[in-house]
């Protein structure tokens, strides 16, 4: 008898979407309440689960699945800021919702995909300062150009899009001008390194091979792919203009979310055996990068 063949493993799998649920609201309902600690906890509990049950319905056999979500948790950027050490482990929350929402809206193009990608890119506002800027590169790469005859279908499709993060948007300044609050959940934290805008944005490339797989390899290169790889460009968009604003750079925030993204680069890779094996090597790369990567750099600069 195999794992998936234990009746309690069925059921564990069948209440993931409630542990997800019920973990949601904890962080929204209780985080006045909660130690900085706790809350870092919640939200590591609250994005192992949404990855794991992601992978899951992608079709990942339940090893490679766990395996996976293990690896991405290995990762320096993913453990460091769920350790609450360093780096926004929101940020790594908010940049997986996005890059899976957009992935299902360009599969599919409903009603349905983008009101889920809309309410990704608002709680991506709330759980993160660069989710704003996120939004704002993103959507058009989501959309596309307007072929012949399409301007103004397109242009109805982006007005949708915009609805919830520009609302989403404006509350938040409502609440930073006139009430003097600041309504994002992550605090910036002080960056863990100061290293120059170019070489921060190579290392956070470079520690990223499995959307480097995803670009080139064809048998992996399909259009929901390829807009998790749009959406990692479009953080490392979102960062440079934060930073030349005057943000300082994190480069342990950077290599989270470039790891969650990742993640969701998986989960449209179709899960062959062949697949699932370059998954997870491509992953356990990433790991060993991203901790060799951050360590030079903080011995270098």
């Amino acid at each position: 008898m195999t794992l998936v063949e234990f009746p309690s493993f069925r059921r564990a799998r069948g209440t993931l979407p409630f542990i997800i649920g019920v973990l949601s609201l904890v962080l929204i309902v209780l985080f006045p309440l909660l130690p900085p600690a706790l809350l870092h906890t919640f939200a590591a509990a609250l994005f192992a689960a949404l990855l794991f049950q992601s992978l899951l319905g992608a079709g990942y056999a339940s090893f490679h699945a766990a395996a996976l979500t293990a690896l991405t948790f290995a990762q320096a950027g993913i453990l460091l800021s769920a350790a609450g050490r360093a780096g926004s482990i929101w940020l790594a929350l908010a940049s997986f919702c996005v890059a899976m929402t957009a992935a299902e809206f360009v599969r599919h193009r409903d009603a349905r995909r983008v009101m889920a990608l809309g309410g990704a890119l608002s709680l991506a506002q709330l759980l993160d300062p660069l989710g704003g800027l996120l939004a704002v590169f993103l959507l058009p790469l989501c959309v596309g150009l307007p072929r012949s005859g399409e301007t103004r279908a397109k242009a109805g499709l982006l007005a949708l899009l915009l609805f919830m993060p520009v609302v989403t948007a404006l509350v938040l300044a409502y609440f930073r001008v006139f009430l003097g609050v600041e309504a994002t959940l992550h605090r910036v934290p002080p960056p863990d390194t100061q290293m120059p805008l170019a070489v921060l944005l190579c290392i956070a490339f470079a520690s990223a091979p499995v959307l480097w797989l995803t670009t080139m390899v064809p048998r992996l290169n399909c259009p929901p792919g390829l807009i998790t790889v749009y959406t990692a460009l479009a953080l490392l968009l979102a960062t440079t203009l934060s930073v030349l604003t005057g943000a300082l750079p994190d480069l342990t925030s950077l290599l989270a979310a470039g790891a969650a993204i990742s993640a969701a680069a998986l989960c449209t890779w179709k899960p062959s055996p062949q697949n699932q094996s370059l998954a997870l090597a491509a992953t356990a790369l990433g790991a060993v990068l991203s901790w060799l990567l951050l360590n030079l750099s903080t011995l270098v600069l």
